[in-house]
């Protein structure tokens, strides 16, 4: 069988049914506590992918329906295990990641730092949120003795992996911000007015000069010998000697 003639939902049934015999709620529940965060299954998806996988031959009833809900156990059968091995020694499609909050940081460089400072904020809170999601998985919902043998271990790789995604992200945010804060303090040093390396007599002048010229002369010319003192200091002159009393 073609692999492309399986939804991603299929294949997720037939991989949780190479573990045991199951129901489809036993299926939603395992799903749930081990890649919930990055393959859904939902009960719209669930039952009729079982009904077709069953009309392919690939999975059988296992019993006659259980309990007072009649909940169908299923089994896979010889061809769902080959269609299944065919499908994991394939090629993975490329990965595609869909994230509202990466789109608004492309656009929002433009409406000015504190955006994009904000959308920051919220990505580390999608990814607080994420990580809880995965800290749901393993070890607070463990997987039966059965299904974890058979899994071989690998719920804790993806657990692992989980968890240094949402770390990684989470530095990646921390060194976006302080590269803004950066950014910003340097375009601010950078404005007219903010230049530290001007001379005090360039810094008195530019402060005090206009008003001193306004009270004493009407905005007449002065030597800067004569300026006139306010701060109980002599006046300098050019050559940085004090102008003396």
């Amino acid at each position: 069988m073609e692999n492309a003639e399986l939804t991603p939902t299929a294949w997720a049934i037939l991989g949780f049914l190479s573990l045991k015999a199951q129901t489809g709620y036993e299926i939603l529940r395992a799903a749930k506590r081990s890649m919930e965060a990055f393959w859904g299954v939902s009960n719209g998806q669930l039952y009729p992918q079982l009904r077709l996988l069953s009309e392919l031959g690939l999975i059988r009833a296992a019993g006659e329906a259980e309990g007072p809900r009649s909940r169908q156990r299923w089994e896979i059968t010889g061809e769902g295990r080959a269609a299944l091995r065919s499908w994991l020694e394939s090629i993975s499609s490329p990965v595609q990641i869909r994230d509202e909050n990466l789109v608004k940081l492309f656009f929002a460089g433009r409406s000015g730092p504190e955006l994009v400072g904000r959308l920051l904020d919220e990505r580390k809170r999608i990814f607080a949120q994420f990580e809880s999601v995965i800290d749901a998985v393993l070890p607070g919902d463990q997987l039966p003795e059965a299904e974890q043998a058979a899994a071989l271990g690998a719920p804790e790789l993806l657990f692992r992996y989980g968890k240094h995604f949402t770390k990684s992200t989470m530095r990646w945010i921390d060194q976006e911000e302080e590269r803004m804060r950066e950014a910003f303090r340097g375009d601010r040093d950078d404005r007219p007015g903010t230049d530290d390396s001007r001379t005090p007599d360039e810094t008195e002048g530019r402060d005090e000069g206009g008003r001193a010229d306004q009270d004493e002369g009407g905005g007449e010319d002065r030597d800067e010998g004569e300026r006139p003192d306010r701060d109980g200091l002599s006046g300098r002159g050019l050559d940085g000697k004090g102008g003396g009393n």
